[in-house]
């Protein structure tokens, strides 16, 4: 299937944010790297309340569209300061960025055209199902989606803090920042909260 050659992308590109900080591109976590970790975390930390198996599928789906589009940052590529000007590249990204509601609209609007051309691709019974996914975790209405979206995050700060270990320059603060702040799920608050409370690393940085 054509589809498959499509999907065979997510293994080779890689996720922007990590390269951005300076992670070495043979090291940088590829955005079906993140889908593999994202599905096991979720599988894994689901409690009773959620269906553990719409939960896997949500988490094999979520990134799908990055096939086409790629993984496009939360911040402007004419903000980020010069490479050779290290202090202020450092003080960028350690701050957390937020989607303007602009880019916002953009990046769904493009991410959406992607799956449709992804679903014209797939076989009927799976592609209804993949595409019906899809939509429902874009559109965070149910418990299962918001967990997964939780697990998305939870995934970027638990591979920041794997990347501060070999490489405790890198501004990586941002994604502890993003954990401390954004996770709502108790199983995952917890899980953070030992992580910190093991290795506090770049908390404080």
């Amino acid at each position: 299937m054509m589809v498959l050659r499509h999907l065979l992308q997510l293994k080779a590109t890689p996720r922007t944010g990590w390269l951005d900080r300076g992670v070495p591109s043979a090291e940088a976590e590829s955005v079906a790297d993140h889908v593999l970790m994202t599905a096991l975390i979720g599988w894994l930390t689901a409690d009773a309340s959620l269906d553990r198996d719409r939960v896997l599928k949500l988490a094999l789906v979520h990134d799908l569209a990055e096939a086409i589009t790629g993984d496009p940052p939360p911040y402007a590529r004419q903000d980020v300061p010069p490479a050779d000007d290290v202090e202020a590249v450092h003080d960028f990204f350690s701050r957390r960025h937020i989607r303007t509601e602009q880019d916002k609209a953009a990046k769904s609007k493009e991410e959406a055209a992607a799956m449709a051309t992804l679903r014209a691709m797939m076989p009927d019974d799976a592609g209804d199902e993949i595409a019906a996914l899809w939509r429902e975790y874009e559109a965070q209405e149910t418990p299962e989606a918001r967990f997964v979206k939780d697990v998305d995050r939870f995934e970027a700060f638990l591979q920041s803090r794997e990347y501060a270990r070999s490489h405790p320059s890198l501004p990586l603060s941002g994604f502890t920042q993003m954990a401390e702040h954004e996770l709502e799920s108790p199983q995952l608050i917890a899980l953070r909260d030992a992580i910190l409370a093991d290795d506090p690393g770049d908390a404080d940085k």
